[in-house]
């Protein structure tokens, strides 16, 4: 009798175990907490401490021109979790960032905001701003010194580790729409923003992709829109802050042109990894992997044994583990993926690392 007693308990706890899956899909103990699902959002990554930071963006609940979301969250890419760190409305301005980069020496998060303190008089007004998000202190600090980028929107910045600067390209102009060209840097230092006029730049990018490849020193451009040419863009360029000098590097076999995509470099194959996007504003999303291998000038589309669903909006930033993505779209507005996933290069593979998110998902699907 003993022993069929313990073989039922094994038997019960094995099926127990089983069980929780479906339990936690119907409504049963709650999954890990994590950001909402989102687009627009933007993240930073710590190499010190192996912690990523999403900001903000706009969500499913809240769809509005603006940036309604005023949340700061950490993603531990070693325990896999997300933690809410903020969420303060009254810091609609810091939000309202159109670009973003942290300084690791510092452990501090330049925003670039834009749209800010509007008056809609005739002729209206919009300030731009700089923020300070402090990673050691969890605390915004406005430090806006009038030197700042006039106002725009759907514009990319990274920070450069060579020269220790933020690094903004492009976007378009707040008032006229015009797609913009110019290329801006920002001191930590001396928290002044310096205009850069090189002797050639790539013509004007709206919400393309910005990323640094720490190894080359270089920050590499791809793909975007131009609002009056009403051109979606597939070219890549390169620039040298040391030097002053934006290169169009014209690999042959680039990626079909598209904008809202994302791109990180990944620190396993020395590579920056692509995906998504739409090909032309409104048009379906993209499911595409891509690998720039700067050394060789080469494009080379991956194929990877699994990957996210089709989307554009998404966050990406390179980490440790490989390129973490969170959250993006399949449709222009709502936004509804709140799926975490990393890019591991040597398997060539995307893995969903939030199983009880994905979990979820499943069930909902009709």
């Amino acid at each position: 009798m003993r022993t069929r007693a313990l073989r039922w308990a094994a038997a019960l706890a094995v099926a127990a175990t089983l069980l929780l899956p479906a339990a936690q899909a119907q409504g049963g103990p709650a999954c890990p907490a994590r950001p909402s699902a989102r687009g627009y959002s933007q993240m930073v990554y710590d190499w010190a401490t192996g912690t990523a930071y999403i900001f903000g963006g706009v969500d499913q609940a809240t769809p509005s021109l603006d940036y309604p979301l005023f949340d700061v969250w950490s993603y531990n890419t070693v325990t896999q979790r997300w933690k809410m760190l903020l969420d303060d409305p009254g810091l609609y301005n810091a939000f309202q960032r159109d670009a973003l980069a942290l300084d690791p020496r510092s452990r501090k998060v330049v925003l670039y905001s834009t749209f800010v303190n509007c008056t809609w008089d005739d002729p209206w007004y919009c300030g731009v701003e700089t923020w300070i998000y402090d990673l050691g202190t969890n605390t915004f600090e406005n430090v806006t010194s009038g030197t700042e980028p006039h106002l725009r929107w759907g514009s990319r910045m990274v920070y450069d580790t060579g020269s220790r600067r933020a690094i903004l390209f492009g976007g378009s102009d707040g008032y006229t729409s015009e797609t913009l060209n110019d290329t801006w840097a920002y001191d930590f230092a001396s928290n002044t923003w310096t205009r850069m006029f090189p002797a050639e730049s790539p013509p004007p990018h709206h919400f393309a992709a910005l990323a640094y490849h720490p190894h080359a020193d270089r920050t590499v451009l791809f793909g975007g829109y131009d609002i009056y040419a009403d051109t979606v863009r597939n070219d890549t360029w390169a620039y040298d802050y040391e030097a002053n000098t934006w290169t169009d590097l014209a690999p042959a076999d680039p990626p079909p042109p598209r904008l809202y995509h994302g791109l990180a470099w990944d620190s396993w194959s020395d590579d920056l990894i692509l995906f998504g996007g739409v090909s032309y504003p409104y048009a379906p999303v993209l499911d595409d992997t891509w690998a720039f291998d700067l050394t060789r000038n080469r494009w080379t589309p991956l194929a990877p044994k699994a990957s996210p669903s089709a989307r554009a909006w998404q966050a990406m930033v390179s980490t440790r583990e490989g390129v973490l993505l969170f959250g993006g779209s399949p449709v222009h507005s709502p936004f509804t993926d709140d799926d975490t996933w990393v890019f591991h290069a040597p398997a060539n593979r995307w893995k969903e690392v939030d199983l009880c998110c994905a979990r979820q998902r499943t069930s909902a699907a009709p």
